[in-house]
């Protein structure tokens, strides 16, 4: 029988299962192979589990994602985050918790009646089996992984940075040219898109077996003053668990 997979979404901008889509014939292919018997953007019947595979894109901010997501992984065999949202907390997971109620005041007014606690990832609430990192994420790293699945196997993360695929993509360092980067502490398998368009990395895939971070900093300090670069680290990583 075909793995049974349930894709879901929580807070997030709906752009990683947006790549799904754009996978065409690949999806097709990767389709005939396994059964989504639940994806509320791409198929209108839907089932409940349990599944053998849930994906599950953006970050749970009220109280009913969360119960969801506690159900989604009593209901899982395997637990997979999809997404910067997902795995690290995303865009949503830049303002703290003690800030929320401030910028609802500011931008909604004092009626408003807010029901978001915090944008947290995944892996606070539930154990997660494994997290493809990107915003928004490769769809070529999404079938790599859906394939070492399906064929018994554990997926692993890239063993390398960003830089390393910056190298393949001929850009020109941006540390070497005195202009910050997350790139060299970051886990590769994005293909270095924002750098090669012209944009700094702020680490979206999440940081890379071992990171040199102090080492970084050390770098970065050289190059803008301190508040910069915490505003690099915020972007995406300040929901990291601290080492």
């Amino acid at each position: 029988m075909k793995p049974k997979i349930s894709i879901y979404d929580f807070t997030d901008c709906e752009g990683c299962q947006v790549k799904l889509i754009e996978l065409k014939e690949k999806l097709l292919i990767l389709e005939k192979r396994i059964d989504i018997v639940n994806w509320r953007l791409g198929q209108e019947n839907n089932k409940p589990g349990p599944f053998d595979i849930s994906l599950i894109e953006g970050t749970p901010i009220t109280q009913y994602e969360i119960d969801l997501l506690k159900k989604l992984r009593k209901e899982s065999k395997i637990l997979i985050g999809l997404g910067s949202c997902a795995t690290l907390g995303g865009i949503p997971g830049i303002i703290d918790k003690s800030q929320r109620k401030k910028w609802y005041k500011k931008i909604y007014g004092d009626d408003y009646k807010p029901r978001g606690i915090d944008a947290l990832p995944l892996s606070v609430y539930v154990k997660v089996d494994f997290l493809i990192h990107g915003c928004p994420i490769d769809e070529n790293e999404l079938v790599r992984i859906m394939e070492d699945l399906l064929a018994g196997k554990e997926p692993k993360h890239r063993n390398y940075s960003v830089c390393f695929e910056c190298k393949q993509a001929n850009n020109e360092c941006r540390l070497l040219n005195g202009k910050p980067c997350l790139g060299p502490i970051i886990q590769g398998g994005c293909n270095a898109i924002c750098i090669s368009g012209g944009s700094p990395c702020y680490g979206c895939f999440g940081f890379r077996e071992e990171p040199e971070k102090k080492n970084l900093i050390k770098v970065l300090e050289k190059i803008t003053d301190k508040k910069e670069i915490e505003r690099y680290f915020s972007m995406f990583l300040n929901k990291v668990k601290k080492e």
